[in-house]
C-alpha cells in the first residue's frame, strides 16, 4: 500500500494515536505531532521535537505553512511528553493554526501510554488518568497488514542506513575498480544498455544484489541518465515502497565517493511511498558524503517544507531540467 494514496479510516483518539508510529514509522518522544486533515480526512502528519522547557516554547517549530501546502483546513495536534512544555506547544500551536485559518478539532497529549484530552466537552467526564492507549486498532491493523511498521525510536531508523562491514565495502570497492577497467573496452551505447538491464531486474528481483552487482548500479546511478530513470520507475508505482529497500542496499555497500546517488533515490523511493523520516535520513546520508549533490539539497528542502509526495510525480522525467543534480 502506498501511504500517500491510502484512504485510512479514523474513529477517534485510539485510532489515531495507534496508528501514528506507523505513519511516521517511530513511536515518537518529546514530540509534536500535527495531523492535517482536509473536511475531516487524514491528508498528512508532521513531526517536530519539543523544547526542553515550557520557558523555550518560542523556539518550537511552526508547521502551518506545511499544513496550508497540502490544503489543510482542519488538524488534530498531539504532543507526547512531560505536561507542562507538552500542554504550552499544543496551546502555542492552536493559536498559530487558529492564524492561518486552520481548525484544531482536537489537542491531546500522551505520556507513559495514556492519551489527555485538552478539549474535553463540558458535558464530559474526562479521565483525570488519562485513557490508556490500546496496543492496536482496526486503523493501525490496516495499515500494518500493508507492511508498515514502526521502529522503536528514531536511533533506529537512522541505523537501517548505517554503512556495511568494512569488508563487504572493500570487496564492493574492488569490483568497482574491476568495472571500470573493464567499462574502456564498452562503447557508449552498450554500457548504456547494461546500465538500464541492471536497474530493471533489481527492481523486480525478489532478493538483494551482491558484490558485483552492488558495483554495477553504485556505478550506473552516477550517470544522472540513468539516476533519472531510475526514479521515472520508482514513480511509475508498480514497485512496493519503490524498492527503497534495494536502494538502501547498495548505498551501504559503496565507499563515500558513490554514495550520494543511491541514498538519494533511496531517499526519493521513502518520501515517494509516504516515508517521511527515513527519506530524510537517506538524504542527509547523500549530503554527508557529497554536500553540493543538488538533487539531495532540492529534495530535502521540498521534505521539510512539506510538499506532499505525489508532488514529486514529475521528477526524473525528460522534462524536469531544474531536478537534475549536479
Amino acid at each position: 500500500m502506498d501511504m500517500t494514496q491510502a484512504k485510512i479510516s479514523l474513529t477517534g483518539p485510539d485510532d489515531l494515536l495507534t496508528t501514528i508510529p506507523l505513519l511516521l514509522g517511530f513511536h515518537p518522544e518529546q514530540s509534536l505531532v500535527v495531523v492535517g486533515l482536509v473536511d475531516g480526512d487524514l491528508e498528512c502528519t508532521f513531526r517536530v521535537d519539543l523544547p526542553g522547557s515550557a520557558e523555550h516554547i518560542e523556539h518550537l517549530v511552526d508547521l502551518t505553512g506545511q499544513l496550508s501546502l497540502n490544503n489543510c483546513n482542519q488538524c488534530v495536534l498531539i504532543a507526547y511528553g512531560d505536561k507542562d512544555v507538552a500542554e504550552a506547544a499544543l496551546e502555542r500551536t492552536k493559536s498559530r493554526c487558529d492564524a492561518a485559518g486552520i481548525k484544531p478539532i482536537e489537542r491531546l497529549r500522551v505520556s507513559s501510554g495514556r492519551w489527555h484530552g485538552l478539549d474535553c466537552p463540558p458535558d464530559h467526564s474526562c479521565p483525570v488518568a488519562g485513557s490508556l492507549i490500546p496496543e492496536t486498532s482496526a486503523a493501525a491493523c490496516e495499515v500494518a497488514v500493508a507492511g508498515w511498521y514502526a521502529a522503536p525510536d528514531r536511533e533506529t531508523v537512522a541505523a537501517q542506513l548505517q554503512a556495511a562491514a568494512p569488508g563487504r565495502r572493500a570487496a564492493v570497492a574492488s569490483s568497482v575498480e574491476a568495472i571500470l577497467g573493464g567499462e574502456v573496452e564498452l562503447d557508449w551505447a552498450e554500457q548504456r544498455g547494461r546500465d538500464l538491464h541492471a536497474v530493471d531486474h533489481w527492481l523486480e528481483a525478489k532478493e538483494l544484489p551482491d558484490t558485483d552487482d552492488i558495483a554495477t548500479l553504485g556505478l550506473a546511478l552516477g550517470d544522472l541518465d540513468i539516476r533519472d530513470y531510475a526514479l521515472r520507475r520508482i514513480n511509475s508505482g508498480r514497485f512496493e515502497r519503490g524498492r527503497v529497500d534495494l536502494w538502501i542496499w547498495v548505498a551501504r555497500h559503496l565507499e563515500e565517493d558513490l554514495v550520494a546517488p543511491a541514498a538519494t533515490v533511496a531517499g526519493f523511493a521513502a518520501y515517494r511511498s509516504g516515508n517521511g523520516v527515513l527519506a530524510l535520513e537517506a538524504f542527509e546520508l547523500a549530503l554527508r558524503s557529497s554536500p553540493h549533490y543538488r538533487l539531495a539539497q532540492m529534495l530535502m528542502a521540498a521534505l521539510q517544507s512539506g510538499l506532499p509526495p505525489n508532488a514529486l510525480a514529475r521528477i526524473g522525467g525528460g522534462d524536469a531540467e531544474e531536478m537534475r543534480g549536479d
